[in-house]
């Protein structure tokens, strides 16, 4: 297998909560933010991944990917000093140093950080619609910050504690944890315009499209929920066992797990195709610029180049 190798100290990090159960089983959930439907893999040959147990034999896969570059975004050595929110999009990517309270913007062209806002962790980030917009759980905002300058311009009350932010063409999509709803931002007057609810508290990721919005409930709740963007209303409900977030880009689904894994999946048949092995633990995920983009515990941005593997 090719493992990213560098050098790195040897205490594993503590899983943070929204992603203590990242396990095998978002396999399941996969097909359903490519194409509207989860399909469930129950039984597997000895080359490939149960997604029940996510058991496999690790040595057939391919790593599915290339690190290509290493960008400093936080403080190494022990403690752990980094990680955090990451988004792509708007030009950038925009890496979150929580240790330092540092959103670093990243070059793609350069591979390199040419700015830096201070501003609060936030829990997480999407990129979209002329904005990056950050949620922050402790204070029940969304902020937004205007590329073209690197500034803060607007903080909006959305409601208790946002976590999961996703953006799709002329909406901003807020998962409030401390509740049952989705918020839906209009970009245009930073306003909230719309609340789906959603029967669950969801913990999870969000990712949309001009479709909609797909939601996890992550630890919170077994559930992958899908609003519609024209109704604002749930139209598909669906059991899943602890689905977190997921990537999907480049004619697969890319997974970050704890154990330091980049797993991509094929988005059809559910089955676990490629896996990366990185030192460290992957904080974030996020794709574009022809990369799959990683947010470590190690102060690091990891860029990927995808490889093309046969499911």
């Amino acid at each position: 297998m090719d493992d990213e190798r560098v050098t790195a100290p040897s205490a594993r990090p503590r899983a943070s909560t929204h992603r203590r159960f990242r396990l095998a089983v978002v396999v399941a959930s996969v097909g359903a933010a490519v194409a509207g439907s989860i399909l469930l893999a129950t039984h597997r040959s000895s080359e490939r991944v149960s997604a029940r147990t996510g058991s496999i034999l690790a040595a057939a896969l391919p790593p599915g990917g290339k690190v290509v570059a290493r960008i400093r975004v936080g403080r190494a050595g022990l403690p752990l000093r980094g990680g955090g929110a990451l988004a792509v999009g708007e030009g950038a990517v925009w890496a979150m140093s929580n240790s330092q309270a540092t959103l670093m913007r990243i070059d793609p062209a350069r591979n390199a950080v040419v700015a830096k806002i201070k501003i609060a962790p936030p829990e997480a980030a999407a990129a979209g619609d002329g904005a990056v917009w950050l949620s922050d759980p402790s204070e029940n905002t969304v902020s937004r910050v205007d590329p073209a300058t690197n500034r803060v311009t607007a903080t909006i009350h959305v409601g208790p504690q946002p976590k999961g932010i996703a953006v799709s063409p002329g909406a901003v999509w807020v998962a409030l944890t401390n509740g049952d709803r989705i918020v839906r931002v209009d970009p245009a007057t930073n306003r909230v315009v719309a609340t789906a609810r959603l029967g669950y508290q969801p913990c999870g990721f969000l990712a949309a499209d001009e479709t909609g919005v797909w939601s996890t409930g992550g630890h919170c709740g077994d559930v992958v929920t899908r609003v519609d963007a024209r109704t604002n209303r749930r139209i598909t409900n669906l059991g899943e066992v602890f689905p977190a977030g997921i990537q999907v880009a480049f004619g697969s689904v890319w997974v970050a797990t704890d154990a330091g894994n980049v797993d991509q999946l094929d988005p059809r048949s559910g089955w676990l195709v490629a896996r990366l092995h990185i030192v460290g633990e992957p904080e974030r995920l996020g794709v574009g610029f022809g990369s799959v983009w990683i947010n470590d515990v190690y102060g690091r941005v990891l860029r990927v180049k995808p490889q093309r593997v046969a499911p």
